[in-house]
Order: C-alpha cells, then sequence, then structure tokens
C-alpha cells in the first residue's frame, strides 16, 4: 500500500494549486510497477479539493472538519468480472494495540457499479492499460461538503412543532462529518460485483499461500487492513495569526476527552500560528512543560498531562503562555483527575 503526503510547505496559502502536487502524490515511488491486486495507493489531506475555471487545475481549499481522500484507480481490477466498486471505510479515533481498530470502521461511501447503482454512484470514465496515471487518479472528499437545506420555523409550540405565527426560513446546514482535534484514517476494498443477491459485500481474494480447500477459512487479502492508510489524517481550520485566539481545550479536562486513545489523556491548544513556543507552569510558576508547535497545516498542539520526566500531572488550576514571535499570551485552565 503506497501513502503519499503533500509538502507542508504548500499549504500556507488559502487555496494552493495542486496540478504538480497530486502528479507527485499520484506517482509514488513504485506506482509504476505495482500490480499487486487488491492493493489500492491511496492519500489524503486536510481541506476541500475542487476544480475551477475553464480549464480546472486541482485545487484545495482549507475548509474546517473536511478531508480530500484521492486513490489510483486500477484498470486491470476494474476489467474483472467481479468488480462491483471502490468501498471507502473511515476509522475515527479508535486504536488497538497502536494500530486503527478496523473492526470500527464505517463504510462512507461507495463507488459502485453494480446493477441500478453505477447512474448513482459511477462517474469515472473508463480507462486502460494504456491511461495515464495522472488520469488515473480518483477523488473524494468527505463530508461531501455541500448539505442540505432544512426548513426552520421562526415560532415553535411546547411540543417543537411549527406554529401559524410568523413565517419560516430555510437554513443551509453542513452533513456531520469528522471533528476537529479527531485522528481520522481511511481504508479501501474492492467491492464484489452481485450476483444473485443484492449482498453488496467486499470482494473475497484469496490469500495465494493457503492451501486449504475449505477457502473460507483462507486470509481475505482485500481486507480493511490491508489498504490502511498509516498516518491519521486531522481536520483543522488551519492556524490562526492572533495568538490572543489561543484556548486550552476542554477547560476544564475531566479525567477524559473524546479525543483520548487507549487510556491516555490529553488537552489541547488551540487557534495556534503556524509556529508557537507553549510553556507551562503550576500556579506557584514551577515549570511543568514546554511544546514547540510548528505546523503550517493544524492549528493545534497536542498535551499528554505529563511534566517534563513523563510523569501525570495532578489536579489543580496550570498556567500557560504561548509565545509566537514577539507576540504573546497567558490564561490559565483547569485539570480534574
Amino acid at each position: 500500500m503506497t501513502h503519499c503526503t503533500p509538502r507542508r510547505a504548500a499549504w500556507r496559502s488559502v487555496a494552493v494549486s495542486l496540478s504538480v502536487l497530486s502528479l507527485v502524490c499520484a506517482l509514488p515511488t513504485g506506482v509504476h510497477a505495482q500490480t499487486g491486486f487488491p492493493t489500492i495507493p491511496i492519500w489524503d489531506y486536510p481541506g476541500s479539493y475542487h476544480a475551477a475555471g475553464a480549464n480546472p487545475a486541482d485545487t484545495l481549499t482549507h475548509r474546517s472538519r473536511t478531508i480530500t481522500v484521492r486513490w489510483l484507480r486500477d484498470p486491470a481490477a476494474e476489467a474483472r468480472s467481479d468488480f462491483g466498486g471502490y468501498r471507502i471505510y473511515r476509522i475515527t479515533n479508535a486504536v488497538v494495540n497502536g494500530m486503527p481498530d478496523t473492526t470500527r470502521a464505517e463504510l462512507v461511501r461507495r463507488f459502485s457499479v453494480q446493477l441500478n447503482d453505477a447512474v448513482f454512484l459511477w462517474h469515472f470514465p473508463t480507462i486502460n492499460a494504456s491511461t495515464p496515471l495522472d488520469q488515473r487518479v480518483a477523488t473524494f472528499v468527505d463530508p461531501d461538503s455541500s448539505g442540505n437545506f432544512v426548513k426552520r420555523c421562526r415560532t415553535v409550540d411546547e411540543f417543537g412543532r411549527c406554529t401559524s405565527k410568523g413565517d419560516s426560513i430555510f437554513v443551509l446546514v453542513g452533513p456531520p462529518g469528522p471533528h476537529d482535534g479527531f485522528r481520522i484514517w481511511y481504508t479501501f476494498t474492492y467491492e464484489k460485483l452481485n450476483q444473485l443477491q443484492n449482498d453488496y459485500e467486499d470482494l473475497f481474494v484469496k490469500d495465494p499461500a493457503c492451501t486449504n480447500p475449505d477457502t473460507s477459512q483462507c486470509l481475505n487479502l482485500n481486507n480493511k487492513a490491508h489498504n490502511l492508510i498509516p498516518t491519521a489524517v486531522e481536520p483543522t481550520p488551519g492556524p490562526t495569526p492572533n495568538v490572543e485566539d489561543v484556548w486550552v481545550v476542554p477547560n476544564p479536562y475531566r479525567a477524559s476527552e473524546a479525543w483520548d486513545l487507549n487510556g491516555a489523556s490529553e488537552v489541547h491548544f488551540t487557534n495556534l500560528p503556524a509556529q508557537a513556543h507553549i510553556q507551562i507552569y503550576t500556579v506557584a510558576g514551577d515549570l511543568v512543560r514546554e511544546l514547540d508547535h510548528n505546523d503550517p497545516v493544524r492549528d493545534f498542539e497536542r498535551w499528554d498531562l505529563k511534566n517534563a520526566n513523563g510523569q501525570d500531572v495532578a489536579s489543580g488550576i496550570y498556567m500557560f503562555r504561548v509565545t509566537s514571535g514577539s507576540f504573546h499570551r497567558q490564561n490559565r485552565f483547569i485539570v480534574i483527575r
């Protein structure tokens, strides 16, 4: 499996041209020799991909809670008689033994050629062995980012129903999706083409090393761990230049937070500029920990609630000081164990 990470220096602008960057990512090292079905080269990054202009170029817009996932289509796989499409799974903040927990994978999108599906779920041109690699790249933006209009009443009764007083309005509501600060992994599988039943299952690809005549006892190579992106991506609105906007979340921290992994604990310093130095003190003025933030993509930095010696800090009130260039901000937050 191939994973490609764009050069972070390119993320300093709000919208960056990916016409070259995408080709670099679309052609990772060794991809020309990539024939290992069911391998699917995939990569991702925070932001929303779109095409614009008369001659569309790949562009990326920083957008909170949005991730773009891209993959390289395989013409040989798509020509198989049992090919039913691509299935995209998302794993949110779930880790077991240091690895993303594929049993918690959520199916978020199907690109399907199944009967009655293709009209709505397959939007790609036909490719073959002579199709250039850069024309085999497909894109999925998670979430869709278009949202939908929902009717909202200006006045409601005690049961939440619309009343005849006043008119109603339509509000654009964005779709639910990944949250800032949560680790997100994606994985792909091939879908099996339906035969007698519309079961919409992952395609079974038998491990050639298995000699058991009962193929149900053999490993399925087309599994969620095979095409799993090894490095989590984190949706973020991007750095904030004003250090006065820096905050600690959650505040107070109460023993655990939704983004904690495997019993670990962490708080986030949010709305950070691209470069910042963070110092954490007790109310008595003792230095507890120092953190350096140097990231043109993320707007936050994690603190694992440990001191410089790796020991868990106690409950109490803590002070923080964030310095960026000649500017600084300080405030306090509370930890409750």
